[in-house]
């Protein structure tokens, strides 16, 4: 009896400790998450919004409900029934080494980190930051 009790206790304290690491990595997930803004919509001459476009404010482009896209500023955005939301697609680079630079590249929406006195030589990134 005092056996199984031990064996109980013991596997009750590596569930709370499995519980704790899930929870830990639940929390570091929600805090890695990119920057995201959404817009409210409001209704355009009497229609619902529902049959009205979203309206990208950077170029002007529409686009449907439902539909998904990435603008200029490299955020994907979705237009909602009620609501236009956009999601950064990158992380700025941090903790890389003095002598090198990060440079955001517009076409591939991401950044680079090479070193300052030679540019093909890529340098490594501990860590980044969602924009």
């Amino acid at each position: 009896m005092i056996a199984a009790l031990s064996l109980w206790r013991t596997s009750l304290g590596t569930i709370m400790k499995l519980l704790l690491c899930i929870a830990l990595l639940l929390l570091v997930a929600q805090l890695s998450e990119s920057f995201c803004a959404s817009k409210q919509r409001t209704p355009q001459d009497g229609s619902s919004l529902s049959e009205q476009p979203c309206i990208d404010p950077l170029d002007g482009a529409s686009y449907p409900v439902g539909e998904t896209w990435i603008d200029a500023d490299c955020m994907r955005c979705t237009c909602g029934v009620n609501i236009t939301s956009c999601c950064a697609t990158y992380y700025v680079p941090s903790g890389y080494s003095e002598d090198c630079v990060a440079k955001f590249n517009c076409q591939q929406c991401r950044y680079r980190v090479y070193r300052k006195d030679n540019p093909a030589i890529e340098c490594e990134v501990r860590g980044s930051i969602g924009k």
